[in-house]
């Protein structure tokens, strides 16, 4: 009996909660699912792919037929090498709908046997993806609940001025908040 193995991939940079929702349900469907990291020269990563792998072998420890791997080239190509029968990827809204066909059919072509298994995310991550997150974290903001503790502590280490800036800045906004709120005296 062959295996139903499936290969997830992305950049995961970093890893969020909507990723590990996708994980968690997809290592219910596929006797295998492989977390592939792209590998991709182009983009300027946070977190580089040896920080990501880590990150996500932290994080899916607990499913016995979770692994991750890293890949670069094409998804179909890799899919081949890795066995694997199908590609999952979690559509959030209607524009990842359309790159997301786009990119099915595409694969279709190259590999016809490779299925493509879109997955929506739980509605509480609907919105959520690594891009947001990168950017919240790097003006200071908090991304409690976006992503896994471990996660949201390697955002800090890398991360430590923006998060410095954002304590140093709530107790300022606060001194300016009671100003306000204070009578004035009149002169």
């Amino acid at each position: 009996m062959n295996k139903n193995i499936a290969v997830y991939p992305g950049s995961f940079d970093p890893p969020t909660n909507g990723h590990l929702d996708l994980i968690e349900r997809g290592s219910k469907i596929f006797d295998e699912l492989v977390v592939a990291i792209l590998r991709n020269l182009d983009k300027d990563p946070l977190f580089s792919v040896s920080e990501r792998v880590a990150m996500l072998e932290a994080l899916t420890a607990n499913y016995s037929n979770v692994r991750v791997d890293t890949f670069d080239g094409l998804t179909v190509d890799y899919a081949a090498k890795m066995g694997a029968s199908s590609v999952l990827r979690g559509i959030r809204a209607l524009s990842d709908y359309e790159y997301e066909l786009q990119m099915a059919l595409m694969n279709r072509k190259l590999r016809p046997e490779l299925e493509t298994v879109f997955m929506m995310p739980a509605e509480k991550y609907s919105y959520l993806s690594s891009r947001l997150v990168r950017e919240v974290a790097q003006l200071g903001g908090s991304v409690k609940g976006l992503v896994p503790e471990l996660v949201e502590q390697n955002l800090r280490g890398k991360l430590d001025p923006a998060y410095k800036l954002a304590e140093f800045r709530a107790p300022q906004a606060e001194k300016s908040e009671s100003r306000k709120s204070r009578p004035r005296k009149k002169a």
